[in-house]
This record gives structure tokens, sequence and C-alpha cells, in this order.
């Protein structure tokens, strides 16, 4: 009996440990977030986006909680600064700021937690420094959605990568080098209050489904399919697509991504225009029934079927992809980092 005793007691203990252990390295994560308001930041960094088909560096400058980069490629050059609140992309030859919501590394980060594993990989070094590795990986999982290297003594991210479902390379930035306590003048994250400013990407106050049905005149319905982990944030009434129609959202979280499911009545005008297509930018596969038809097509342009009549458009952006699907009596559009099937498995799932 004490023999077993002595196992269960050791089991509990080794339980405890991997969990305090759990809890220092989401905490070593969570410290990493708010660096820069601790220290100063000069350098130089190297940018990638979509597996390295965008790549770009920049000079950079951070202190109190915001960053700057300013970047150069041949005649172009813009800045991106990151004032805490949102991101701004300065254009100085056009003297214009587009003014997006700042993305964090979590949404939630108690339901990131729930949902994901901060595993330590050991030591490093990046931009001369000693850094700690970090993997963020889904609890059960071993394909990385986040990675992150650490500075040892500041625990500012000297290196960080993001992946998609799929477990491809997305985004990614690398410190070349880097300087610590550095002078850092406030005005370099000021925009000059004679440019043109443009706000893109805000959310609206969120909404119940019973208050988003009385703003858009029809029943919405929350999809009966969601992947594990994902709860609901709340709903908002957003425009899309170049006619800017008027679509109710329902937006997702696990935590670390974000899922979107769009809807409106079909019997809208837009409606359906027998199979034509739009086109536009990015990658597109085209599915009538639930089947592949039509091959690949430039994303951007959607299908539009007789009525009654099943037919999707995938766009697959990289880091997210949009799935819009022509239901019975509705149209879907699902926006989220999940494979194709769980995508047209959360759109059928709404009617």
């Amino acid at each position: 009996m004490r023999a077993r005793l002595g196992i269960a007691a050791a089991a509990l203990a080794l339980c405890a440990g991997a969990a305090l252990a759990q809890s220092s390295v989401w905490q070593a994560v969570w410290r990493s977030e708010g660096a820069t308001e601790r220290t100063s930041v000069v350098g130089r960094a190297r940018t990638m986006t979509l597996a390295g088909q965008m790549t770009a560096t920049a000079r950079v400058r951070a202190a109190k909680g915001k960053l700057r980069l300013d970047y150069e490629a041949g005649r172009h050059s813009w800045s991106l600064i990151d004032n805490g609140r949102e991101l701004i992309r300065v254009n100085p030859r056009a003297q214009e700021a587009l003014v997006h919501p700042r993305p964090a590394l979590a949404v939630d980060r108690k339901l990131a937690e729930q949902n994901y594993e901060a595993r330590a990989l050991g030591e490093d070094h990046i931009a001369g420094r000693p850094v700690e590795m970090i993997v963020i990986v889904p609890r059960g999982g071993e394909q990385a959605t986040v990675k992150l290297w650490l500075d040892r003594e500041t625990g500012f991210a000297l290196k960080r990568e993001r992946y998609s479902a799929e477990g491809n390379l997305t985004t990614g930035t690398e410190y070349l080098e880097v300087e610590f306590g550095a002078p850092v003048s406030g005005e370099v994250f000021l925009v000059p209050e004679t440019w043109r400013r443009t706000a893109r990407g805000g959310q609206g106050p969120r909404l119940s489904l019973a208050e988003l049905g009385r703003v858009m005149g029809f029943a919405v319905r929350e999809p009966r399919y969601v992947p594990a982990g994902y709860v609901l944030l709340g709903g908002d009434v957003r425009e899309w697509g170049r006619r800017r129609a008027r679509m109710a959202e329902l937006r997702y979280t696990d935590g670390l991504r974000v899922l979107s499911v769009f809807e409106r009545e079909k019997g809208e005008r837009m409606g359906e225009r027998g199979g034509r297509r739009r086109r536009g930018g990015g990658r597109g596969e085209h599915h009538r029934g639930g089947g592949r038809g039509g091959g690949r097509g430039r994303g951007g342009g959607f299908g539009f079927g007789p009525p009654g009549r099943e037919q999707m458009t995938l766009v697959d952006r990289g880091t997210e992809k949009a799935l819009r699907y022509f239901g019975r009596e509705l149209v879907v559009v699902v926006v989220g980092d999940l494979t194709a099937e769980e995508l047209v498995r959360v759109a059928r799932s709404v009617e």
C-alpha cells in the first residue's frame, strides 16, 4: 500500500512540476509582449511574409511600448508604426497613413493557455545575443503555431515565426543587429497632422445574435460546428467585397487564432449570376456541390450559382483562407487559419 501511495505521490509531483514549467514558459511569452515598455531597442531586422515570397530589411526603433520599422527597397520606402493600439503604415511620398487594428500575439491569453502548450526548446544565439527558444503548439499536438527566440536578459523577441494550420511558415521577423537601452525620441512614433489618415478593419460594438438579426433584418444563425477550443467573441455588422455588401459577422477565437463567419440573405442584390466569377489577387479554387470543379483561378473572384445549388470559392491568402459558400438560403463567408476541409464544414453547418 505504501509503495502504491509513493508511486501516486511521485506521479502527482511530476504533473505539478510539468504544470509549473508550463506556467513559467507562458510567463516568459507574455513578458516578451511588454519588453519595449521596459527598455528601448535600436537595430536592424529582416521580415518575411507568405513563406519567403516577400522579404525586406528594416531599421528598428522601439521604446515605451511603441515600435517603428523603416523599410527601403529600391526607389520605395515606407514605415510601420506600432503605437500599442494601432498598426500604422506610413507612405512618406504620398503623405498618407493607413491605420489598422494592432494584431496581438494572443487574442485571449487565458484561452490560449487552455488550448495551447508553450514549450522551452533550449538556448540559441540571435544577433550575437543568447536567447531562449520557445514553441507554442496545440495541446496534444506537435505542429508549431508560433516560435519565439527571447533575449535572455530583456525578454525581447529577437526572432519570431508564425505557422499556418497546415504547418507552413507564414510570417517571421529576425533581428540582424540590436542594441538595448539606446536613446529613442518619441517623435519617431508620430504621424504629421497634415497627412491623410485612413482607418481600415476596425471592429464595431459586439452584438448578440438577436441584436444582429434586428440590424440585418433576418435571423443570424450560429454555425452548429466550430473547431474544438473556439469560443464566440460576439457579433458585428461589416462590409464585404468590392461592392461593400453588408454582412453579419460572428467572431470566434481559440486564444491565438481568429475565425470569422459572415452571413447575408441570398436574395439580396449581388445575387446569382449563372456561375460568373470575378477575378482579383491571390489564389483561388472553385468548388461546386462540395467537389472540386472549374480548376484554379485568381482568388478574390467569387462564384455565383443558381438558387438552391451549393457552390463554393476558396481563396488562400497564406496567413488565412476565405471560403465563400452559397447555400439554400444564405451566403456564408468563413475566414480563418483553418484547413479547407474545416472551413467547408463550418460553412455547411450554418444552414
